[in-house]
């Protein structure tokens, strides 16, 4: 079973590589990034310094289009007992894989540190928040997904959830000029493709909107072994 569980996972990793135009495993990265250029709405993702993508270290932030970066999970928890976790789409006592809110936490794990930033924005030019709906996804069969926030009690408050589908009840409001972080929750292994709607007033554009798509990659925890042939196999695509 140990030889089989292994193979799984190497051939898991390697069609990550395959799949993807690049993949980050550590650090800090806005999944979502939100800039406006040329009069509309610019959908991205932005990795900082020190991100690690393609089992490198980025040397500057970095931003890519919507679906070039594909952001990997390997770290599972059991969903608490507490009937507030119950978006997330599981049932008590069962593991789901999740980024951590907590810039330490997500450290400690050697995991993605993973945001929404609307810092590109300039306050003063927006008439209201950006609204970011979740409006469609793909993932494995059956599976979920779920965003949100803890307070200091590390009780949570859900923005989205596909466990009783998706509406317009999946969104988040951003601030320009703001950035947040949140828990990010994905029921089994697989890919998931995530579909959302930007839309906010500017000030002298009127209402601006715009979609994009981002891509998680959910495995089973690896071992260091494997986790240094997925850096290999990563260093060899960014050689060719």
């Amino acid at each position: 079973m140990k030889n089989v569980t292994t193979n799984l996972l190497i051939s898991a990793l390697a069609s990550i590589v395959q799949a993807s135009a690049a993949t980050l495993t550590a650090g800090h990265v806005d999944a979502i990034g939100i800039g406006y250029e040329g009069g509309e709405i610019d959908p991205h993702s932005h990795a900082e310094a020190g991100a690690i993508v393609d089992g490198l270290p980025l040397d500057s932030g970095t931003e890519y289009a919507p679906g070039e970066l594909t952001i990997l999970v390997t770290t599972n928890v059991l969903r608490d007992a507490n009937s507030v976790w119950q978006p997330v789409g599981i049932g008590a006592g069962v593991s789901y894989w999740y980024l951590p809110q907590d810039a330490i936490e997500a450290d400690t794990l050697g995991a993605p540190f993973t945001g929404i930033g609307a810092e590109e924005l300039v306050p003063g030019d927006w008439v209201t928040p950006i609204t970011l709906t979740l409006t469609s996804f793909t993932s494995p069969v059956g599976a979920n997904f779920s965003l949100w926030q803890v307070d200091s009690f590390d009780t949570p408050t859900f923005f989205m959830s596909t466990a009783d589908g998706v509406s317009s009840a999946d969104h988040y409001d951003i601030t320009a000029g703001d950035h947040a972080h949140f828990g990010w929750g994905f029921t089994a292994p697989g890919e998931y493709d995530l579909t959302f709607g930007f839309s906010g007033e500017h000030a002298i554009d009127g209402v601006k909107t715009a979609t994009a798509s981002y891509r998680f990659s959910v495995i089973p925890e690896p071992s260091a072994a494997l986790m240094g042939v997925f850096g290999m196999l990563l260093l060899a695509r960014r050689r060719r």
